[in-house]
């Protein structure tokens, strides 16, 4: 590897930009996702949609006043400008604020700008009266294990029990049943959301997967993934549906992690490729935290933050649209937007070497306040044990990227290869099995798939989800029939493909 390869993956620089998603109000003087106080419905969104020649003149707007405007969705704008811009244009005065490390999570950036508690606060009034409001993006939290493994398409061996794939996560998925019968997710659009997706892998070119990468706005290098989460995670919904037309939508920017796109970029740029399924690992943690992004409760919190409602708008749109989006359900975070009623939540159980089946103590299990009566995970997908850091799944991903060098996982910390999980691995593996699912229905919408798992999946009678999920400090505990912790089980996609 390259001397200049290897700098690319030194991503500690920083920068002075700030990312910022604008929401707007309603067209006829209705309110914005941010000013409108009721529960997100079908009906409200189209209350809340704005008018097209007001969403341009916005954009006009705040060009003029120097931002960079990254995308726009149905109901939001999304825009970057420096530090000093969004001071002048807001009134106000940032800090870099640092975010501590927490073992087993991944930030997309370590570092971001975020006004004090008592700073000012004086918009520009020709902007303030065209907008909704305005609210930075905080970095989103990758949601697997950070403990990894000349690439190989072979594997290294481990001295432990672990997964490879894409036979042994297929083969207790039931997804190689249906592959015998031709179902393999052909011609079906999947968009991946994550940091990268190195398909240059030795593994990947084995396979002949047929992939494409894009960047979302502050993204850069599409052939690197210098975190390595995205790489891996693709081979979990690629081992479930091989022949998806697979569009990898990626976040991170090499250089610079805190000028990589948001997920709410990533989802405006997935849609540009007109997508059936959705599947995203990533998210933000629902219990009050400092500014330093530490849990100060673990309290859930029982109303969504603004700075997330243009992501929960451009979420219900597109899922009320018929694009199937799934969301990992965290792995003890109370993860937004895995939560939301319109999504699939894909949640964790651990499969022993003897077959034996638990709940994963490493996977989220809750029922959110933000949205009542709405219990995560739907359904669930394979995930390690809190015990060994979830060294579950043998996953390759590219040579000396971040979660390579940990080297905490028996691999070597250049060779391209990790044994990870996290509910990370199961929101792609539950993409892939919906892949499956629309290929042989492509009539099916998020309810239909739901009603199917919740119908199909096996039954998971032993252990618990993580207790830091639940805010009464114990896992949701498993059970006969459906329960806290798993949902209805582990999906079983032969069973599935039956009823569809």
């Amino acid at each position: 590897m390259s001397t200049s390869k290897e700098k690319t993956y030194t991503r500690r620089k920083t920068s002075d930009t700030v990312r910022i998603a604008v929401t707007l109000p309603g067209g006829g003087n209705n309110k914005g996702p941010v000013a409108f106080s009721g529960a997100i419905t079908e009906a409200t969104l189209e209350q809340m949609r704005p008018d097209p020649e007001h969403v341009a003149v916005t954009i006009t707007k705040l060009t003029e006043m120097g931002f960079e405007v990254t995308g726009s969705g149905q109901f939001s704008i999304t825009a970057r400008c420096s530090k000093k811009v969004y001071e002048t244009v807001f009134g106000t005065e940032l800090k870099r604020h640092r975010l501590p490390f927490h073992e087993g999570e991944k930030r997309q950036a370590n570092a971001f700008y975020f006004p004090e508690q008592d700073a000012p606060w004086r918009p520009n009034d020709e902007l303030a009266a065209i907008i909704d409001d305005a609210y930075i993006q905080w970095p989103h939290i990758y949601m697997n294990s950070l403990f990894p493994g000349s690439t190989s398409a072979m594997p290294p061996s481990v001295g432990y029990h672990h997964l490879r794939v894409p036979g042994d996560v297929t083969m207790l998925l039931n997804a190689d049943l249906a592959h015998r019968d031709g179902i393999t997710g052909k011609g079906v659009r999947v968009a991946m959301i994550d940091s990268g997706f190195a398909m240059d892998h030795a593994y990947f070119s084995a396979r002949g997967y047929q992939t494409n990468t894009v960047l979302a706005p502050g993204a850069t290098e599409s052939n690197l993934d210098g975190n390595g989460h995205g790489t891996a995670e693709s081979a979990n919904l690629l081992a479930m549906a091989p022949d998806v037309a697979f569009t990898g939508v990626k976040l991170d920017n090499e250089s610079f992690p805190a000028n990589g796109a948001t997920i709410l970029e990533g989802v405006q740029t997935a849609m540009q490729h007109n997508p059936q399924v959705i599947s995203v690992s990533l998210g933000y943690d629902m219990c009050p935290t400092n500014i330093r992004g530490e849990r100060t409760s673990n309290t859930h919190l029982s109303t969504l933050p603004n700075s997330l409602k243009a992501l929960e708008a451009e979420i219900k749109a597109i899922a009320a649209s018929g694009t199937i989006v799934v969301f990992s359900a965290g792995n003890g975070h109370v993860a937004f937007p895995g939560m939301m009623p319109d999504v699939i939540s894909a949640g964790g159980v651990y499969v022993a070497q003897n077959g034996a089946m638990r709940a994963s103590d490493y996977a989220s299990a809750f029922s959110s306040k933000i949205y009542p009566g709405r219990d995560v995970p739907d359904a669930c997908g394979l995930v390690g044990l809190a015990n060994n850091g979830a060294h579950y799944i043998m996953l390759p991903l590219q040579p000396n990227c971040e979660i390579d060098r940990q080297n905490n996982d028996s691999t070597a910390t250049n060779d391209g290869w990790a044994v990870i999980s996290g509910t990370s691995a199961a929101a792609p593996q539950m993409a892939g099995a919906i892949a499956l699912m629309l290929q042989k229905n492509p009539g099916l919408n998020a309810n239909d798939i739901k009603a199917v798992l919740n119908q199909t999946s096996r039954d998971v009678l032993n252990g618990a989800a993580n207790p830091a999920s639940n805010e009464n400090n114990g896992g949701m505990p498993a059970g006969s029939g459906r329960d806290g912790a798993t949902g209805p089980g582990l999906i079983d996609v032969a069973a599935a493909l039956k009823q569809v």
